[in-house]
């Protein structure tokens, strides 16, 4: 599972809103939202994590961690 870290992220740097991250970066506010409410993160353009992560001067983990299942966990523990 993958959870989204951006809100930190904002808060952090005093971004107030989606839409006011979407006009400091070249990204849509759609895709950020989709990043901030943690939707579809699998599918994110690597691209996109990139520009975030020279936006905010940040490593990829702080923008989206990974949480392993523990379904996964349980089966490779056997």
């Amino acid at each position: 599972m993958l959870k989204s870290k951006l809100g930190y992220l904002m808060l952090d740097h005093q971004i107030k809103s989606v839409s006011a991250l979407a006009e400091k970066i070249d990204l849509s506010r759609e895709t950020l939202r989709k990043i901030y409410n943690g939707t579809k993160l699998e599918s994110l353009n690597l691209e996109t994590i990139v520009k975030l992560c020279k936006f905010f001067n940040c490593e990829i983990q702080d923008i989206i961690q990974y949480i392993p299942d523990e379904e996964n966990s349980n089966q490779s523990a056997e």
